[in-house]
């Protein structure tokens, strides 16, 4: 397992939109965090791809 250096961001969003995340944390066992990176990594993938 490498290691990913971690950085703080900040930012707003709806707030219904919050809530269903941070439930869908709870019930996966992970952090708000953890979860919108496993959402962003396909998203940041695909789309990479579909530039190229």
């Amino acid at each position: 397992m490498r290691f990913v250096e971690r950085k703080k961001f900040t930012t707003t969003l709806d707030s219904d939109l919050i809530k269903q995340l941070k439930i869908i944390a709870v019930k996966k066992e992970i952090s708000v965090s953890a979860l919108i990176e496993q959402i962003a990594k396909p998203y940041l993938e695909n789309r990479s791809r579909k530039i190229h």
